[in-house]
């Protein structure tokens, strides 16, 4: 269906959710005029998402938008609805797939009271999770610019910690729900997601740094969260519309289903597998696909790139393809993102590897194994040295990689944390590996090697990931 009518759709939902609101302020939840508003708001959102799989609506300035184009001539006649939302910082409003009659409704009771009463006694978030409500995400005016400017580092990485802790808690609740024959639950991998959609816009370099430095104790539920993280930064550095983000992070943070489901003492064991040991490695894809195949509102790009992650690009990996000679552009960015963090961590099949050496080891499999392109966008996406990198310059400093330039795979930015003489610096600076001299062409500052973290080089306590 064209754009055209899709932002019919939305503006019609707008205008209904407007006089849900109004209803359910002056009548209540239960009385039947809201009920019947909200049978219209299931109605308007099944329209939507025949196009696509979730909405957000979002507060630019004073005006209601959709995918950041505003309804100028609705957002006059709704400046009440507009001022309610400002009222409750509320920025933008988004609705899964799946949305519920009963969230909907828990839902308008959030604006029955009032805001500002409201706001003090819980915030929108805690009133949506302490109501159930897991297909409805909100995220706060200002929780992008100014709130966040307020946060110390340690606040602002802390809150990411902690929404990598619930991926790392809704795996393991999969893992249980696979064990014991129930179905995954899929509306808490999208309520999961869209949290970590909105952190990784907001603060990507750091989602990034929590890959690098976190500890692989748990070692299959770090690795998909890590491959989820990955490819999710991929698309958003690819320009995927944001409304498909969600689709592409639950399919990356499920496409090893097939492993939870294999036996522990297999994926542990030190020694070589035997040629039984091995077949049922490699039926993994397989047998992932068809657990989320089985799970109802999962979409289908889950199971098809737990089915595809070890095609190859070349068509020469497993399994036995039945299908199409093409494999899917998002199972292919989550091939590189599995390659990219199952050679740099250690395994039982060999040890970690510093990021120079990932490096040259990926190239080595472009063309072959992984999409040329796609890994090419990769690594001008985290760079050589990825954000959360100990490096020692040529200068003698060492520092921590904060972030990554486009510019220059190999020259990122660089919180220096010791000085030339091996001194802990007592305020770190960020120092740009792009910048020049004033000779032409010298660098001020290039990149000798990677370290790992010691007793000697210590990463600072806003980074440590635990």
């Amino acid at each position: 269906m064209a754009h055209g009518d899709t932002r019919k759709d939305v503006e019609e939902f707008v205008k209904e959710l407007m006089a849900a609101i109004q209803k359910s302020t002056f009548y209540g939840t239960g009385h039947d005029l809201t009920k019947a508003s909200v049978n219209a708001l299931e109605e308007k959102l099944a329209a939507v998402f025949t196009q696509q799989p979730d909405l957000t609506i979002g507060i630019v300035g004073d005006e209601v938008a959709f995918e950041k184009e505003p309804f100028y001539e609705l957002s006059r006649n709704i400046r009440t609805f507009i001022a309610r939302l400002q009222e409750m910082k509320i920025e933008k409003i988004s609705f899964a797939k799946g949305v519920e009659k009963k969230e909907l409704t828990d839902f308008l009771g959030i604006f029955v009271k009032d805001p500002k009463s409201a706001r003090k006694a819980e915030t929108v978030e805690e009133a949506l999770a302490s109501r159930g409500i897991t297909n409805i995400m909100i995220e706060s005016l200002g929780a992008g610019s100014g709130e966040q400017e307020d946060q110390s580092p340690e606040e602002l990485f802390g809150a990411v910690k902690d929404n990598f802790q619930e991926g790392m808690d809704y795996l393991k609740s999969t893992l249980d729900d696979i064990s014991n024959n129930r179905a995954i639950d899929i509306k808490a991998a999208r309520f999961f997601i869209s949290k970590l959609i909105s952190n990784l816009l907001k603060n990507k370099d750091l989602l990034l740094i929590l890959t690098t430095l976190k500890k692989q104790d748990d070692l299959t539920f770090v690795h998909s969260m890590n491959v989820s993280i990955l490819t999710l930064a991929q698309a958003e550095s690819l320009g995927i519309e944001q409304s498909l983000l969600s689709d592409i992070g639950i399919a990356a943070l499920l496409h090893d289903t097939g492993k939870l489901a294999l036996e522990g003492k297999i994926l542990k064991k030190g020694k070589e597998l035997n040629p039984e040991e091995i077949e049922k490695v490699r039926s993994h894809p397989a047998d992932g696909a068809k657990i989320l195949l089985e799970t109802p509102g999962l979409p289908p790009l889950a199971a098809l790139a737990a089915f595809e992650h070890h095609l190859r690009y070349d068509r020469k990996g497993y399994p036995t393809r039945l299908y199409s000679k093409q494999t899917n552009l998002v199972s292919m960015m989550v091939t590189i993102a599995d390659v990219y963090d199952a050679i740099r961590n250690k395994r039982h099949y060999h040890e970690a590897r510093v990021p120079e050496e990932v490096y040259d080891e990926m190239m080595k499999l472009s063309g072959g194994y992984l999409h040329p392109v796609l890994l090419e966008i990769f690594f001008k996406t985290i760079g050589v040295y990825p954000p959360g990198t100990l490096v020692e310059l040529d200068t003698g400093e060492v520092g921590l990689v904060v972030k990554e330039s486009f510019l220059d795979i190999k020259r990122p930015f660089v919180e220096i944390l010791y000085n030339t003489k091996g001194k802990k610096e007592g305020a770190p600076h960020i120092a740009n590996l792009m910048e020049k001299k004033s000779a032409p062409d010298v660098y001020k500052r290039t990149i000798v090697r990677s370290l790992a973290v010691s007793e000697k080089f210590e990463i600072p306590e806003k980074y440590r990931a635990g």
